[in-house]
Parts: C-alpha cells; sequence; structure tokens
C-alpha cells in the first residue's frame, strides 16, 4: 500500500495543493504512524514530490527510487510553462476510452493500460493537479530541485522509449547526483514492460546496501 497523493483517490486536495504542502503531508502521515525513515518510491508525475521530499527531509529518507520519473530542467528555460498534460476535457471515462487506441503511438501504453486508470472521475482532480504543479514546476523552479545536492543514496529505472518522461531528460542526473544508481532498459516504454526481474534484483540490491 502506499498514499495518494493529492486529487488521487482516498486523498483530497488543499486549497494549495504544491510540492511543498504534499511532501509536508507524507510527513505528519509519518509521524501518526510514528515512522522515522522510509524509502521514497516514486513514478512519473510522483518524481516532483519524492525528490523534493529527500531534498526537505534527508534524515527521513533512507533512500530515494525513481522509476519512469519525471527531473528537473538542466537547461535555463526561456517561459514558464502552464499546463503538462492531458485537458481537463480529457479527464472522464467516455473522452479517455474512446482516444485510447492512441495509447501506443502517443503514449507507448498498450490500449489495455486504461482498465488501470477507470474511473477517471477519481483521479480527474490529480491529473489536473499535476498538469498544472508536477509536471511544470521543476521546469519553472529547476533551482528548488536541484539533485546534485542530494544527501540520500539514489535509485533510477528509466527506459530509453519511454515517450512521457525523456530518458534524454534522466540519463544526464547520473553523473550529477552523488550517490546514484541509474539502470536503463531499452525498451519497456514508461510502464517499462518486461523489464520486471531486473528491477526486482537491483531494488534488492540497493536496499540491502542501503538499509
Amino acid at each position: 500500500m502506499a498514499p495518494s497523493r493529492f486529487g488521487y483517490p482516498g486523498s483530497d486536495a488543499p486549497e494549495d495543493p504544491s510540492v511543498e504542502n504534499q511532501v509536508e503531508a507524507f510527513v505528519e502521515l509519518l509521524d501518526t504512524l510514528e515512522i522515522d525513515q522510509v524509502y521514497v518510491l516514486a513514478t512519473s508525475a510522483g518524481g516532483a514530490t519524492a525528490i523534493k521530499f529527500a531534498l526537505m527531509y534527508p534524515e527521513r529518507t533512507k533512500g530515494l527510487i525513481l522509476y519512469c520519473s519525471g527531473y528537473p530542467t538542466l537547461e535555463e528555460p526561456e517561459d514558464e510553462v502552464t499546463y503538462v498534460g492531458p485537458p481537463a476535457f480529457l479527464c472522464s471515462d467516455f473522452p479517455m476510452w474512446f482516444f485510447s487506441p492512441l495509447f501506443g503511438p502517443v503514449m507507448g501504453m498498450d490500449r489495455d493500460t486504461i482498465e488501470m486508470i477507470m474511473p477517471l472521475k477519481e483521479r480527474k482532480e490529480g491529473i489536473v493537479i499535476d498538469a498544472k504543479v508536477s509536471n511544470t514546476v521543476m521546469y519553472n523552479h529547476r533551482e528548488d530541485y536541484d539533485m546534485s545536492t542530494l544527501e540520500v543514496p539514489v535509485l533510477c529505472f528509466h527506459a530509453k522509449d519511454d515517450k512521457l518522461a525523456d530518458y534524454s531528460g534522466a540519463k544526464p542526473w547520473e553523473e550529477r547526483i552523488p550517490d546514484c544508481t541509474f539502470i536503463s532498459f531499452e525498451t519497456g516504454g514508461h510502464l517499462m514492460v518486461g523489464n520486471g526481474e531486473v528491477i526486482q534484483k537491483e531494488l534488492a540490491k540497493f536496499v540491502e546496501r542501503t538499509r
């Protein structure tokens, strides 16, 4: 089990669903559960929150694991980005089902992936928050997500053919993060299909080294 981020099933969104507020919500949860340290694992748009958690609370982070995650941009942005994601009107069951044949060519994922995210109404608020906040903040405010200052061990998994989280924006961080293990896959897409065995082995090695 894992906690949902703001706007996803079981997790309401506050008036200000910032990444920092999401981190504080997770810390409050850990305090309530009386858990001192955790491994922080995130996929895709969740990367912004996970990276920020490790930067803000290194003493509570045993290790950071990024799975087909987004990363801070390395180049100075020319213009501010305000929305990166599907338009809000598409975040409903019928429109998403209608466009699901394009999952392969556009997103590199099997059409059957839609079964994992239905019903969309339970995720719409979270998807829109990601498009406005999580998917833009590491571009607009990259200086606040400088992974070269991380004080925790990091394990990264990324497929070269990922169409949603660009591999070219992820790989350069391997040499910039102080303690980084970067595992590349030739294929697998955003869900890294077919690489489960390698992922499990590398996760076990990472935990054994850092626990």
